[in-house]
């Protein structure tokens, strides 16, 4: 029960007490009062009635007497009028039977009204010779009495009514700061930090505010520090300090993860980037002038990994830097290389020397190391650097084959040929908590067959994004999965969308329409975004997820941890659960960097009520480690295996 209506029915009852004591006071005076009138007029009466019968009593005109009697008796205020002889024989007897019109009977039990006698006496010239006896009728006296107790409880619940509700419009503008306070306490459990400008005049709410405002500041202070702590530590972990992208740490958790992963990297090329004049450059330029050529070759190395959706780009040492690019096949590769070369070229402006600098490319395949990858890529780059002053080479190892296995015609006739047919496939790994076991839900896996081969998502999905087909497969993926909601009854499914879906607003129309129709049945899906995309887009993916929402669907922020993106997204966009990117969970239990950072992040987002789930849990150890660490739920190989049939 609210605070106002407790106060408003503590008022009613005050004024209930109020006015049944006004009431039985008023009640009792008025009876008093009655019962005073019915015998003054009862003894007025019999005294006159005694003087005017006095004179017939001498003649013995009974008669006369018995009319006189009448004429008062008839006029009907008397209940009973009695005429007795000095010798106690009646001679006059005239009653009333007591009938009281127009008032309840409950109120004359509850109001007894007495009926006192008036007597007087009757002379015979000097001789007493009767006596009168009179008894006035209450009726009028009820009906009177009913009529003030009824007026009165009228003008009560008329004054009553208006005050209370003067009381409520009050109540409402005075309790209406206690509501603010409300709203900033839920403000704060969600990472807003709401300040209540105009203070109440009632002093006690006014402190309240007050000790609500300063607390509101305060913790959004201690919040914003932890916050940004996190991402203090965590970019002095896996920032370049010079140039503000990765160093080497972050792209050997990245590329360890990603080899390890054929879900996300099933084929790619990685671009080995040394600035071979960057050391003469520093010697005549400077340090700061050196530091300022490594940062503006960053920055543009940046705007060319934006190009490539998932690639991955870091300085790995000195001045050499790294591009890994997800999906690119061979035929893809010389037009990045071309333009590294000429961002290098541009880098050094100005500026002569034997060489600006040189890239090796690489391309990997599925069973390959990181350390495997990198070996060949510094081969081919050993090879670039005999060729003037920029200039780039592939590894020519295993180049023929994959140029005859993964050619982009290929593909891209393959995936048209998928979307036409419908002819995908799906597979489901499990995603439990992680104390008790429990699956929370399936991650949805897409798959292609590929002749008797199923080709994981890794191999085609980048190569969807460059035809610009990713909207017709999530579509597709989206009718497949809403399919599955008949067939496994108890499970729930998240979806994987591209940000293309997201921004497409037929997609969007199309399904915020199927999910209404699924009705109940909508709740049992989850649909998650990559971070990255999330942070690039955040004013549409907030309007996408608002949509989603209203339909009972499920959000998730996918990879999470990947980049540098602040968490400040979160308490805008509150989604139901993040997933920790899987480059953090490899060598957890090892890495005391991973386990303060997913700790972090973990705090962040429960501070948000946001659930946290980790990628890529191989180890019993590491999942033993990530319950400590008070991470919600996990998914990798310990825990499933994609598999096209749920066992429920």
């Amino acid at each position: 029960m609210t605070l106002r209506m407790q106060l408003v029915l503590t008022i009613t009852a005050l004024f209930l007490v109020l006015f049944a004591g006004v009431a039985v006071i008023s009640v009792n005076n008025t009876r008093h009062y009655l019962d005073e009138q019915l015998a003054s007029l009862a003894q007025d009466t019999a005294t006159s009635l005694g003087l005017s019968l006095s004179p017939h009593m001498k003649k013995n005109d009974l008669p006369m007497m018995r009319s006189m009697v009448s004429a008062i008796f008839d006029r009907g205020y008397y209940r009973e009028i009695d005429m007795i002889s000095i010798h106690n024989e009646p001679m006059i007897r005239m009653k009333n039977p007591v009938k009281v019109h127009g008032v309840p009977s409950w109120f004359v039990d509850l109001v007894p009204l007495e009926t006192p006698e008036g007597e007087a006496l009757v002379m015979s010239g000097w001789r007493q010779a009767a006596t009168i006896h009179v008894w006035s009728h209450p009726g009028y006296a009820y009906q009177q009495l009913w009529k003030t107790s009824v007026d009165e409880f009228r003008l009560f619940l008329l004054l009553a009514s208006v005050t209370l509700l003067a009381g409520f419009i009050a109540l409402h503008f005075i309790l209406r700061s206690l509501r603010k306070v409300e709203e900033q306490a839920d403000a704060i459990s969600s990472r807003e930090y709401l300040v209540q400008e105009k203070l109440p005049w009632t002093k006690d709410l006014r402190r309240v505010v007050e000790v609500m405002n300063r607390m509101s500041v305060k913790v959004g202070e201690m919040f914003r520090e932890q916050e940004s702590l996190t991402e203090m530590l965590r970019a002095e972990t896996l920032k370049d300090a010079v140039t503000g992208i990765g160093n080497r740490r972050f792209f050997d958790a990245r590329m360890d993860h990603l080899a390890a992963s054929s879900e996300e990297f099933y084929r790619g090329a990685l671009f080995l980037i040394s600035l071979g004049g960057f050391a003469r450059f520093n010697e005549e330029r400077g340090f700061a002038a050196g530091d300022e050529l490594l940062a503006e070759f960053a920055k543009g190395l940046g705007a060319i990994a934006e190009l490539f959706p998932g690639s991955v780009h870091a300085r790995f040492s000195g001045a050499n830097f790294v591009l890994l690019v997800p999906g690119m096949e061979p035929q893809g590769s010389g037009e990045a290389a071309g333009r590294i070369s000429g961002l290098i070229e541009s880098s050094f402006s100005g500026f002569e020397a034997e060489e600006y600098g040189h890239v090796g490319i690489s391309f990997f395949e599925k069973g390959m190391t990181s350390g495997e990858l990198l070996a060949e890529a510094d081969l081919a780059l050993r090879a670039a650097q005999g060729e003037g002053k920029a200039g780039w080479r592939r590894f020519e190892g295993r180049l023929e084959r994959m140029e005859e296995v993964q050619g982009a015609l290929y593909w891209k006739n393959l995936l048209k040929s998928v979307l036409e047919s419908g002819d995908i496939l799906l597979h489901f790994q499990p995603v439990v908590s992680c104390v008790g076991n429990r699956i929370l839900h399936h991650e949805v896996l897409v798959r292609i067959a590929r002749g008797e081969e199923i080709v994981n998502a890794g191999l085609f999905l980048p190569m969807a994004g460059k035809m610009g087909v990713s909207v017709r497969l999530d579509r597709l993926v989206v009718e497949k999965t809403m399919a599955c909601l008949e067939k496994y009854g108890n499970s729930r499914f998240a979806i994987n969308l591209s940000i293309a879906s997201v921004l497409d607003r037929d997609f969007c129309d199309w399904l915020f329409a199927r999910l209404q129709g699924l009705g109940g049945k909508a709740a049992r899906l989850r649909f998650e975004l990559d971070e990255h995309d999330i942070v690039r887009h955040l004013e549409e993916v907030e309007a996408f997820v608002l949509g989603m929402k209203k339909t009972g669907c499920g959000f998730g922020a996918d990879h999470c941890g990947r980049g540098f993106a602040s968490f400040g997204y979160l308490a805008s966009l509150k989604p139901d659960y993040l997933n920790i990117d899987g480059s953090y969970v490899r060598k957890l239990d090892t890495e005391r960097n991973s386990r303060f950072l997913v700790q972090a992040m973990t705090r962040i987002a429960h501070e948000v009520d946001v659930e946290v789930y980790a990628e890529s849990v191989e180890t019993e150890s590491e999942r033993e480690m990530l319950s400590g660490l008070y991470v919600n739920g996990c998914k990798g190989y310990l825990i499933g295996r994609p598999s096209a049939e749920i066992l429920e």
